[in-house]
């Protein structure tokens, strides 16, 4: 199979794959928020929160790092993924272990230190599938990723049901999503292992070149911790579970929404890595170009949308008794602008070698948004988290775009979103006089949905938002007839 057909039919795979696991992820928070309650989902969403810091801390940006050492040296493949995975099964057990230590010595998270350890497992194998992920990404076999990711989501779900007929509680839920998280792992594995067996391996001067690799994106990653982590950290200690539980379910929702430029991303950075080393600067800015276009023209509906819909979105997948937090998710949609574009800029750095520039930028934003998370969580609770948590995305990115702006010819496509503007208008003109029937059953809140997928979609096409013959180069990465950007 040629490149661009991989590609073309990678990107298929990843639409259907990825929308069957945020089907599947919505279905399993409903579960668990509808079994535990807002006070129970704040504790279930604080000891996530809790070790989800220490699992972000053992990433060190190693799923990126991968993608990278692979395209830069080919011939060294096997070698190169044995010691990654070898110096990634060391960082995640030793720094998962510290998070589980320092557990014992808080005392809300003491009492829920069982729940922590079953949930360390899950995490652990998360950590370690990275590597897998970095290589199947890199081999542009997402169909692999896909087959992994559902397995471990199906397997997730049915332990879910399970937990909640026998009415096992936190632990019930703790131990169906280790579970899955190994099977979502050990399918990956066996799916690799067609490509290449991959064994934990120790050569000092490859560990040493990992780590050289790593450090910017380990401190930058740690900087993100602090003010991405911080908001549920401080909300636990200050405010009620209810209050967390809350935030949490609001937040969760944006947490399945960020996974889409990710793996959008994640299939784009061996293509700019090997433009970048080819040298082909028109192939490298035409593809950042066109991938700034497709990201806006996801997450600004996402955005607009959500502001008429955002309440029924989160009464159906949580209950009526999370309906409070409706408004949050309004407020914390404005923070996937940022999400969407700095995911662009911050891998673009990684492709050109450059992400030591973006600590500054990660500690600006570390800098003051501890502060005010410290502040204003005190004082307004979870809206102060959610204000502080669009203002720190929104920042990363102007930041992380200001320093990409030097390795590539970007340009913001001011007429595009004038365009995609009218778009959003159109499609809210449609859904606006219906929003009062979205609340009433899921059937009709899919239904204005997919209405306004319909509207904004032929809008789209009206208006011309999109050239065909530009976007094929990130279909066609191959073809060599493209320009250096769109005419914006």
């Amino acid at each position: 199979m040629s490149l661009a057909r991989k590609f073309a039919y990678n990107n298929i795979v990843q639409i259907i794959g990825k929308g069957i696991s945020i089907i599947l992820g919505v279905l399993g928070v409903a579960l668990i928020a509808r079994y535990l309650g807002v006070e129970g989902f704040g504790r279930y969403t604080a000891v996530n929160n809790f070790l989800g810091m220490f699992a972000v801390l053992a990433d060190l940006g190693l799923t990126m790092v991968t993608a990278q050492m692979i395209n830069e040296r080919p011939e060294d493949k096997q070698s190169i993924l044995n010691n990654l995975f070898g110096f990634r099964l060391f960082t995640a057990g030793v720094i998962i272990l510290i998070g589980l230590f320092i557990a014992i010595f808080l005392p809300y998270y003491r009492e829920l230190w069982f729940i922590l350890a079953i949930l360390a497992g899950s995490y652990f194998f998360v950590a370690i599938n990275q590597i897998l992920v970095g290589l199947l990404q890199s081999e542009l076999k997402v169909d692999y990723l896909m087959v992994a990711e559902i397995a471990g989501r199906l397997l997730w779900l049915g332990g879910l049901v399970l937990s909640n007929y026998l009415n096992w509680g936190l632990t019930g839920i703790a131990l169906a999503t280790t579970f899955s998280s190994m099977v979502n792992f050990g399918v990956a594995w066996f799916l690799s292992a067609k490509r290449v067996k991959i064994w934990p391996s120790y050569r000092a001067d490859l560990w040493h070149k990992i780590a050289q690799r790593s450090w910017p994106l380990a401190i930058t990653i740690t900087l993100n911790l602090l003010y991405l982590r911080t908001d549920i950290l401080f909300l636990s200690w200050w405010q009620t579970e209810e209050a967390v539980g809350l935030y949490g379910a609001a937040y969760k929702v944006i947490d399945i929404l960020t996974s889409l430029p990710f793996l959008f991303i994640g299939l784009l950075l061996p293509l700019l890595t090997r433009a970048w080393s080819n040298r082909d600067s028109q192939k490298f800015n035409f593809l950042v170009n066109n991938a700034l276009l497709i990201l806006l023209i996801l997450v600004v509906p996402l955005i607009i949308g959500g502001q008429i819909l955002a309440t029924p979105i989160i009464k159906f997948i949580a209950g009526a008794s999370f309906s409070a937090a409706g408004s949050i998710l309004a407020l914390l949609l404005v923070a996937l602008a940022g999400i969407f574009v700095g995911c662009l800029f911050n891998h673009l750095l990684i492709a050109v070698n450059q992400q030591q520039v973006m600590v500054r930028p990660y500690l600006v934003v570390a800098i003051t948004a501890i502060p005010a998370y410290y502040f204003l969580i005190r004082y307004f609770s979870y809206w102060g988290a959610a204000i502080v948590t669009v203002y720190s995305e929104l920042l990363i990115a102007i930041l992380a775009g200001y320093k990409a702006k030097k390795m590539a010819h970007w340009h913001w496509p001011t007429i595009t979103s004038l365009k995609l503007l009218a778009a959003n208008l159109l499609m809210v003109i449609v859904i606006w006089p219906c929003r009062h029937w979205a609340g009433q059953s899921i059937i009709n809140l899919l239904a204005i949905i997919l209405l306004g997928v319909v509207v904004y979609s032929l809008s789209l096409i009206g208006l011309k938002v999109i050239n065909w013959s530009k976007l094929q180069v990130i279909f066609k990465p191959d073809n060599k007839n493209y320009e250096t950007a769109p005419h914006c």
